[in-house]
């Protein structure tokens, strides 16, 4: 952060980061309360975001005051001016002074303060912070190898630990509790003495079904809560009225194919607004330069966007496929570049390097071929045109759209070291939102899109307790005839998805941490976010 500027950009980014998960968690969530209340189940509560707020006065309890809440929260803001200040004033000591003090300091005062209130032990207290920082250490060591880690970015990453801890504190009276318990109630033990702790929505209502609608208060996802969704070893969940078990495996698969389904069917009415409204990008095929990235070989030898290639090495350019056949059978040879700009002729020497990892290869019409291999790079795109389609049009490219997401992900599948240049965890969604923010409100709309059908897709894996692995459950199920599977086998199941699940997301934290730390950081583009950038935002610069 080097200026005012630059925080806003990425509280902007932040906020519509927050802003776009918590629409698509809601659409998700939508589509299971709708069904199941049409399947007759009954839903005790559809909340936005999660955890709430804690209504239940402990500091009574204490033997001494704690310091105010106020007090807390002036550090806190003082942590981030000293941040602020050593970013303006370029004074690299004082940034970091602010950053130990935010992202250690304080929620080391702040554990210890949850601490007291919850009349935990010292070590009970700072179990969860010191896991935190082991981990994201680990991970931080593990994607990067140690190499190119400068200091202000492991102690943000400590800081999202810390954060992470001081969530898994405060709400630790509700943790580990019964499925079937109260929602939002917990308790703690004082003296010997079991206290009740309550946590509520920041707003709330019952409609006069019994549903209580809720707003939370962290903006990460939400849920739609079933009645009886819990398994019971006497299998009595399956006599619960209007209970999620009491029904028909049938209509249980619907209910839960609803979620993934409402995603994928937002994410093509997005797509369909967009390019009928706004356009959908195609590339011009012709050699002229769209976009160039900085520290890469065409910007080193002076060419800029909107440049137009002439000849190089003497050849004529017809199209920029021309351009991007000889880049790529050139590496690490100089070429000679003839280039026009604003109606003058340049000359410049050009030298492709050969791409560390595996990259697409495009046809002559500028589309992927589906192959991929080490070739020459410069560092440059295309130009694209945004072209309005007609609604049926566009809604035929929406449909198509998560077909094509699946086929990317089967050619990963089949190839995995494309993995880590073409997927990517929330780190990568937040940076890609930051990104999409500074472009437009279009370009966000865009993002929310993709993510709301790569959304319903990974709901759809096989993998439990996702909805995909519940659904091949209720598949089961149906096929013996409604009869329900055997505890141990489903307790089975529920482990061995909850540590495929887990696996899945230390694997994604490593490729964003891989990412956006280290000596890679500065080469890593997705998918996702070369996408982005082709919009009519991004053109208009």
């Amino acid at each position: 952060m080097q200026s005012l500027e630059t925080i806003l950009e990425y509280a902007l980014g932040g906020l519509a980061f927050l802003v776009v998960i918590t629409v698509l968690v809601f659409v998700h969530e939508l589509g299971h309360y709708w069904l199941a209340k049409a399947n007759g189940m009954a839903v005790d509560s559809f909340a936005v975001m999660i955890g709430g707020r804690r209504v239940t006065a402990l500091e009574s309890r204490l033997d001494r005051p704690l310091a105010p809440k106020k007090l807390v929260w002036l550090a806190a803001v003082v942590c981030l001016g000293v941040i602020f200040l050593g970013s303006l004033l370029k004074i690299p000591t004082l940034t970091l002074i602010g950053l130990c003090l935010l992202s250690i300091g304080m929620p080391i005062w702040v554990t210890a303060r949850l601490g007291l209130l919850y009349h935990l032990d010292i070590v009970s207290s700072f179990k969860n912070l010191v896991v935190c920082w082991v981990g994201a250490i680990a991970v931080l060591l593990f994607s990067t190898k140690g190499t190119g880690v400068e200091a202000t970015q492991a102690l943000t990453v400590l800081g999202m630990a810390s954060g992470l801890a001081i969530i898994l504190l405060y709400y630790k009276p509700v943790l580990g509790k019964g499925e079937d318990s109260t929602m939002g109630e917990g308790s703690i033990e004082i003296n010997g003495e079991r206290v009740n702790v309550q946590y509520r929505p920041l707003i709330s209502r019952k409609n006069k079904e019994g549903t209580e609608f809720s707003l939370l208060m962290i903006p990460a996802g939400g849920f739609a809560s079933i009645r009886g969704m819990a398994p019971k070893p006497d299998a009595s969940e399956t006599k619960i009225e209007k209970g999620f078990y009491s029904k028909h495996p049938l209509q249980r698969l619907i209910v839960l194919f609803a979620g993934p389904l409402f995603s994928i069917v937002f994410g093509i009415i997005l797509i369909t607004i967009l390019y009928s409204t706004v356009g959908e990008a195609q590339p011009v095929n012709k050699p002229i330069i769209g976009s160039i990235a900085k520290d890469m070989p065409a910007h080193a030898a002076g060419m800029r966007a909107g440049d137009r290639f002439l000849t190089i090495d003497g050849k004529k350019m017809e199209t920029f496929f021309d351009v991007i056949k000889v880049v790529r059978e050139s590496p690490n040879r100089e070429l000679e570049v003839v280039y026009e700009r604003k109606g003058k002729v340049y000359k410049t020497n050009l030298k492709p390097i050969l791409g560390p990892e595996e990259t697409p290869v495009f046809s002559p019409t500028l589309e992927p071929t589906g192959e991929t291999k080490r070739q020459g790079l410069a560092g440059m795109m295309w130009d694209t045109q945004f072209v309005r389609q007609p609604p049926l049009t566009a809604l035929q490219k929406g449909v198509a759209l998560p077909f094509k997401m699946i086929g990317d992900l089967v050619n990963i599948a089949k190839k995995p070291s494309r993995a880590k240049n073409e997927l990517g965890g929330p780190g990568t969604i937040a940076a890609i939102a930051v990104d999409a923010a500074k472009q437009g409100v279009t370009t966000v709309i865009l993002l929310a899109a993709l993510l709301s059908i790569s959304l319903g897709i990974m709901n759809l894996l096989p993998i439990f307790p996702l909805d995909g692995g519940q659904m091949v459950v209720a598949f089961i199920e149906l096929l013996r005839g409604g009869k329900r599977l055997s505890m141990q086998v489903q307790s089975l199941v529920s482990t061995s998805g909850f540590f495929l699940v887990l696996a899945l997301a230390a694997t994604m934290l490593a490729m964003d941490v891989n990412r956006f730390v280290g000596k890679d950081s500065k080469s890593k583009t997705s998918k996702v976010q070369q996408t982005i950038a082709d919009t009519p935002e991004e053109k208009q610069k």
